[in-house]
């Protein structure tokens, strides 16, 4: 199944054979893996040995642990994981702001969102709609609109058929999900699903210029709002 290991970190030769088994094979997100104890066995290494490979792929994005009765290791495919840390890293020390990551999404989205309505299948079509469905059902719960607003976007990059759009645009909104923890406003919350209902019906109409208008407006005023809510919480310090 696996080939002969080679002289290196046995963990590491063994994260680099698991991995180029997802890739080529295609796994689906959630298809479970063996169990350490199958893995310690098939390449007759101890179960750390084991232990050691998993958390170098569940770093990289490429599967999950999952504790309990039902829990096992599975396949992830949140690749935009390993961009997210180094752009998390690069914040924290100072060498980029959330200004530069604002910039790269209003030069890179509305491109996507473009793309998304020429080359949009009817999953993903059917995908918006019933995210946004559940958004009009829980106009109250700001929580839930908040996470279905900032997934609406991950759908359309989803929608544009590139996946490397969905790693950066994932990785993009983990950051500013970050930043704008405590940015938890109702009224808000239900302009911004207001907005992507009248994206989501351009993106239907196939209107591609008309969509790129729409999503540059919607992120100037995310930029607008989250800008003004930054300034204030630092004042506040």
């Amino acid at each position: 199944m696996f080939k002969p290991l080679e002289k290196k970190r046995y963990s590491e030769q063994i994260a680099e054979m698991i991995q180029e088994k997802i890739l080529k094979q295609r796994l689906q997100q959630g298809t479970r893996l063996p169990t350490e104890r199958e893995l310690a066995e098939e390449f007759q290494v101890s179960r750390t040995v084991i232990r050691e490979a998993i958390r170098e792929l569940e770093v990289a994005g490429l599967v999950r642990i999952k504790k309990g009765p039902k829990g096992g290791i599975f396949i992830d495919n949140a690749y935009h994981k390993p961009l997210s840390a180094s752009l998390r890293k690069l914040i924290t020390s100072g060498w980029i702001n959330v200004d530069h990551i604002l910039e790269v999404r209003m030069l890179i989205e509305p491109y996507i969102a473009s793309q998304a309505s020429l080359k949009a299948k009817k999953s993903d079509i059917e995908a918006m709609r019933s995210l946004l469905q559940n958004s009009s059902a829980h106009l109250d719960d700001v929580a839930l609109l908040k996470k279905n607003n900032i997934e609406f976007h991950l759908l359309i990059a989803k929608a544009s058929g590139n996946p490397v759009f969905s790693i950066l645009m994932r990785s993009v909104m983990d950051i500013l999900e970050e930043i704008a923890r405590d940015f938890l406003v109702l009224s808000i919350e239900r302009d911004f699903f207001q907005a992507h209902k009248e994206i989501f019906d351009l993106i239907v109409q196939r209107d591609p210029e008309k969509v790129r208008k729409a999503i540059e407006e919607d992120i100037l005023d995310v930029n607008r709002r989250l800008s003004a809510f930054l300034r204030r919480a630092k004042a506040s310090r």
